[in-house]
């Protein structure tokens, strides 16, 4: 799975396993940047069927963290306005 797929409001991913209900999220390293922007793993696991799914590099984390960071501060914009 892609790292985009995370670019969302919640920075989550509904668990692709079939029937699980489970929805997975970014696992944080603990390292961050210099500016204080977190790393992240390169793999996911959902808390219900306890799936590992590696993730795709398709984005920086510090990209995600800060579109991530934009949706929430601007709820209401439109998807191409970022």
């Amino acid at each position: 799975m892609a790292k985009s797929a995370f670019a969302n409001i919640d920075a989550r991913v509904r668990c692709p396993t079939e029937d699980c209900w489970g929805e997975l999220l970014l696992l944080p390293t603990g390292a961050q940047d210099v500016d204080g922007i977190p790393e992240f793993q390169p793999y996911t696991v959902c808390p219900l069927c306890a799936n590992t799914f590696p993730i795709e590099d398709d984005m920086t984390d510090r990209d995600l963290y800060l579109r991530v960071s934009w949706l929430r501060a601007n709820p209401h914009a439109a998807d191409g306005d970022a």
